[in-house]
């Protein structure tokens, strides 16, 4: 699982790299979205934690870290939604 995440945040790192030279102006979006991803995998390997432990505050504590990774990639969704609208 640590190798999967530390994959993860190597292949984001790359893109934010590669976006920083193409356009500022879809940074923010890339960092949102990035954001939202370690959300969603930090809720998932916690979800994991809480099954072989059997601890039901660290599921809980997952679902709700993923939820909330979740949560901000709808939004970010929704901005980019609406400037392509106004564009």
């Amino acid at each position: 699982m640590k190798n999967l995440v530390l994959g993860l945040s190597l292949a984001a790192n790359v893109a934010l790299g590669y976006l920083i030279f193409q356009d500022k102006s879809k940074l923010s979006t890339i960092n949102e979205r990035i954001d939202s991803l370690s959300d969603q995998v930090s809720g998932k390997v916690k979800q994991v934690k809480g099954a072989i432990t059997g601890d039901p505050s660290d599921k809980i504590g997952g679902n709700l870290e993923e939820g909330k990774g979740q949560l901000k990639e709808s939004v970010t969704d929704l901005k980019e939604n609406l400037s392509a609208k106004l564009e």
